[in-house]
């Protein structure tokens, strides 16, 4: 045993040979425990006007809904839709029963047609009177009944033919079809129901256009504008529309007016979802102006990023409104000419070391 070195012994050998051993790989440890600086995209806050805004609750209406109806009565043979399906401008939806129909039309044509044959008689007749009359061979009576029979027949024959016109209209009007491009919302026919004239055998939505109504407190309607472009967000997706119309006629138990907005309906929204639209709610006024994405909430607040001696710098910030891809802010901390985060500003902490690049002067 006396021939063997203790372990013990070289740890306590090493610790009086190299005392600064141990505490140099201590500190190493708490150097790798600090965060590496996060790379991030900055930009200049500047100084500008914006409107105040508030933002509102909104419905989402489709642009046209029709009540799609017979303009003929008969029994329903044939339904070529289901409740929920996309249908084309002149899509067939529904076929009315027209064997009767059809059977009248074979029956006047054929009517004209006896009718045209005795026309083309009678002007014959009239033709040959009107050559035997100026050698005086008839008299001037028989020649007027052979004009008049000619006069008769022919009002006969576009009788006949307005009738058969007419016939073949409503032969078409047995097939009742889409308006216009769009979705059943509701069916309302079966096979075997007769239907009258003016019964609704469905109800379509255009939906490739939206309408958001907005019910605005009257003492922002003077702020808005028709034609002005305004901030919507619905069904998670965030996008622009234009209003169109101020409503004339308000709600006399909350003083609101209906402000419509119209715009594509590029995010398969549907009617009756609600939306947020973004509204002005004053005069146009001094504020700071940030990116967009420079505004995020946390902790319950709007806060921006500002980078001060390379740290990130959390300063909350009021949104005063928005000036396309700008939000206007009031902040007592933050100043014109000061650097925030753009983009990365999602993971940072508040103290972070920052690395960037520093934005050019415009």
């Amino acid at each position: 045993m006396a021939g063997r070195s203790h372990p013990y012994g070289i740890i306590l050998l090493a610790l009086l040979v190299y005392p600064a051993f141990f505490p140099s790989c201590l500190w190493g440890q708490e150097k790798s425990k600090e965060r590496p600086p996060a790379s991030v995209s900055v930009a200049k806050v500047t100084s500008g006007q914006v409107a105040p805004q508030n933002e509102f609750i909104a419905t989402i209406f489709f642009q046209e809904i029709s009540d799609t109806a017979a303009e003929v009565s008969g029994l329903v043979g044939v339904v070529h839709f289901e409740e929920g399906q996309r249908v084309k401008k002149k899509q067939v939806l529904v076929e009315l029963g027209s064997d009767i129909l059809r059977k009248s039309i074979q029956a006047t044509t054929a009517s004209f047609e006896q009718i045209l044959s005795e026309l083309e008689i009678a002007g014959i007749d009239l033709k040959r009177s009107k050559e035997l009359i100026k050698k005086k061979s008839i008299s001037k009576q028989s020649y007027d009944a052979n004009r008049y029979r000619v006069i008769g027949l022919e009002k006969q024959a576009a009788s006949l033919k307005a009738e058969v016109e007419r016939l073949e209209i409503e032969l078409e009007k047995k097939i009742i079809r889409a308006p216009f491009d769009g979705i059943v919302i509701k069916r309302h026919v079966d096979r075997g129901e007769w239907i009258s004239e003016g019964d609704t055998v469905a109800i379509i939505g255009k939906d490739d256009t939206i309408d958001i109504v907005a019910e605005i407190p009257e003492r922002f309607i003077q702020y808005i504008k028709t034609g002005m472009q305004v901030s919507v967000t619905a069904n998670g997706s965030n996008f622009f529309g234009t209003v169109i119309a101020i409503v004339p006629r308000g709600d006399v138990a909350t003083r609101t007016f209906p402000i419509k907005i119209r715009t594509p309906n590029e995010h398969a929204l549907i009617e009756g979802m609600s939306a947020r639209v973004i509204l002005p709610t004053g005069n146009v006024a001094p504020a700071l102006m940030v990116p967009r994405d420079a505004v995020i909430a946390k902790f319950g607040q709007n806060v921006v990023y500002a980078v001060v001696d390379a740290k990130s710098n959390m300063i909350p910030v009021q949104i005063v409104g928005y000036d396309g891809l700008s939000a206007g802010v009031e902040s007592r901390e933050l100043a014109e000419d000061m650097l925030v985060v753009v983009d990365g500003n999602e993971r940072l902490q508040n103290g972070q070391t920052v690395a960037f690049q520093k934005p050019e002067d415009k």
